[in-house]
């Protein structure tokens, strides 16, 4: 059944789960809040579910479990509504009797915070294109991501899995087609997909996947995450995993918090983040054959500008040592190189950071993923917010084209008519890769395979100081 019968009337749809109520959030585009995707128990494994009443869809749905302060560095990240049934979708449609392309959105958020409900990433304006628009929530944090006996492993993974098997079976419901499935996200969310095409036996088949400024290089292995598993439960006070079941959400979020200041040393500002557990996930996704499909990826021009402020400064041989120990993980062992690496960066180490966390291994995996016969496009993403440049996460309200939302148009300094040029460009190209397979916009047309394309208001093709940086630390350049 469906009733589609005014502008801003209900719209019921029935789907292979249940019968599912929303409404339409205006030119012409049915929206859909908090639809289940699965069940699961506390640090238990998702379940599929179902129901018989009309579920109400009708208000976004509820973030993770999670405590803001801190990570939210730019606007609208804090959600509204928090529970632990979270393992839902939100979800755009322009026509429910169609067979549309589907963008299946993972946010970021250090896979500590974020929500797909969050109102930068209303789908509206993509699905205004003719193409479904869903969003999905994982678990985060601790309970997405804790090693312990009695827990699945990488359960934030398994989520998302999860997620993508029920909506291949319900999108045709919400207009969709299932053989036009394109999974993209931002931050921790591209990085979380990046590692769930890295898993084993993986997703059914997709039709590519675009990656925003994701760190496929950063999985932690095995060791690491026991040693922060054991910091978790000292700070939980608890000895075993009924115990943790046992707690109120307030004190697991206290918990996790202290884990992430006791492991800032040793492992960084995600302890709790995708791990190699020798039975979902063998590899770091730069490393693992990932599924045969087209992908797009890329980083902002100056990814850690964001947090330049959490980057200590530090004289150039102890940040050579820092570099060096960073730069290890991706095969890089030559001390000469790390400082002819640095020194291309002008000394600045919160751009040699930016280029070990996230633009080396993101060309490591793009070259990867081209040399196993994949085709492969590559972008920059380069407006520059004031005294912030081309930072993490600016492309967001770009990519969905919510420069209205909240501040985000003061913050990126978007007054300019041509920060909407750049919005438009970016929905298109996304739009035209979920429809095709391949990306292209009005500016430079179809994006070529072999040259970076850059997202900015010039709109040209080819290296850049980044690629440059990026060329001497694989040892194709020198300073």
């Amino acid at each position: 059944m469906r009733t589609d019968s005014g502008a801003r009337a209900p719209v019921v749809v029935d789907t292979p789960t249940g019968p599912v109520r929303g409404t339409h959030a205006g030119d012409g585009i049915a929206r859909f809040g908090g639809v289940p995707y699965a069940r699961a128990p506390r640090l238990g494994a998702p379940e599929p579910y179902s129901w018989s009443e009309p579920l109400d869809a009708t208000q976004p749905g509820p973030a993770a479990p999670q405590v803001v302060g801190g990570l939210d560095l730019v606007p609208g990240m804090v959600p509204v509504r928090q529970s632990e049934d979270c393992l839902t979708a939100e979800i755009w449609s322009p026509a429910l009797d169609a067979a549309n392309p589907v963008l299946v959105w993972v946010p970021g958020g250090s896979y500590r915070i974020g929500a797909a409900s969050l109102p930068t990433y209303d789908g509206t304006r993509l699905a205004g294109t003719g193409t479904v628009v869903v969003g999905l929530n994982h678990r985060l944090g601790a309970l997405g991501w804790l090693a312990a006996d009695g827990v699945l492993s990488n359960l934030g993974l398994r989520d998302l899995l999860a997620a993508l098997a029920w909506l291949r079976e319900v999108v045709p419901s919400f207009g969709g087609d299932p053989d036009r499935f394109v999974v993209m996200g931002e931050s921790a969310g591209a990085g979380a997909l990046a590692h769930v095409l890295a898993t084993r036996p993986g997703p059914a088949p997709l039709a590519g996947a675009i990656l925003q400024s994701g760190a496929p290089a950063a999985t932690l292995d095995a060791a690491l995450t026991e040693w922060v598993a054991d910091r978790f439960f000292d700070a939980a006070g608890a000895r075993d995993v009924d115990a943790l079941r046992a707690l109120p959400i307030d004190a697991l979020l206290d918990a996790q918090e202290r884990t992430v200041n006791a492991a800032l040393g040793k492992v960084g500002m995600m302890p709790f983040h995708p791990w190699t557990d020798g039975e979902l996930l063998l590899d770091p996704p730069f490393r693992a054959a990932l599924p045969t499909l087209p992908l797009v990826a890329g980083t902002t021009a100056n990814e850690m500008e964001l947090f330049r402020d959490q980057v200590p400064a530090l004289p150039e041989a102890a940040a050579v040592r820092f570099l060096a120990r960073k730069a290890a993980g991706l095969g890089v062992t030559d001390e000469d190189r790390v400082r002819d690496a640095l020194r291309a960066a002008g000394g600045d180490l919160v751009e040699a950071v930016a280029d070990l966390d996230l633009h080396a291994p993101n060309e490591l995996l793009a070259r990867a993923h081209r040399e196993r016969g994949n085709r492969v496009w590559q972008y920059r993403f380069g407006w520059n917010a004031p005294g912030r440049l081309a930072c993490h996460a600016l492309d967001l309200p770009f990519t969905f084209g919510t420069l209205d939302v909240g501040t985000w148009r003061d913050f990126a300094g978007a007054h300019d008519p041509r920060a909407d040029a750049l919005s438009a460009r970016m929905r298109a190209a996304w739009t035209s890769f979920a429809r095709t397979g391949a990306p292209e916009d009005d500016t430079i047309g179809a994006w070529p395979e072999r040259a970076l394309v850059h997202l900015d208001p010039d709109g040209e093709v080819g290296d850049d100081v980044v690629s440059r940086r990026v060329q001497v630390w694989l040892g194709e350049e020198t300073a």
